[in-house]
């Protein structure tokens, strides 16, 4: 049940930062001002060129998943945050994946999504500042350097 309740803590980090971290909160903004003006112009439901397929773009969020995931089984037990401690190598190369395929999905379903790509962009802008607010948390874990 621990793991539990450490996934359940860095999600609400995680998600508190991007309500809460000027920089964020920022990028969200833009993001979801961008999102609301492509849906106006673009309209992709109306037009027609909504695929059901294109749903499947909502599983980028399983990065986040996995981010926090990588923090929990991989986070470095600091006993002493005075002393210097090296992080944890096989959670930095997970970090790193998961931080590679984040933006290959960004990518992906940008390029796939064909007659509205401004809604695609912002959608994914969305979905990557939480991502990237989930990464920025698995970091600190896998690291053992909390703000």
């Amino acid at each position: 049940m621990g793991h539990f309740y450490t996934s359940l803590q860095f999600s609400q980090w995680a998600l508190e930062g991007v309500v809460m971290l000027p920089p964020l909160i920022f990028a969200f903004s833009l993001a979801g001002i961008s999102f609301v003006l492509a849906w106006i112009k673009q309209r992709p439901y109306k037009k027609g060129l909504w695929q059901r397929y294109h749903w499947l773009a909502s599983s980028h969020l399983m990065f986040f998943i996995a981010a926090i995931a990588v923090a929990v089984f991989y986070a470095n037990p600091v006993t002493n945050p005075t002393i210097p401690h090296p992080a944890n190598p096989l959670g930095e190369i997970y970090l790193g994946a998961v931080t590679y395929g984040s933006l290959a999905s960004c990518g992906f379903w940008i390029w796939r999504m064909k007659g509205f790509r401004w809604y695609a962009a912002s959608l994914m802008a969305l979905a990557e500042v939480i991502t990237y607010s989930a990464l920025f948390i698995a970091g600190m874990a896998v690291t053992g350097d909390w703000l």
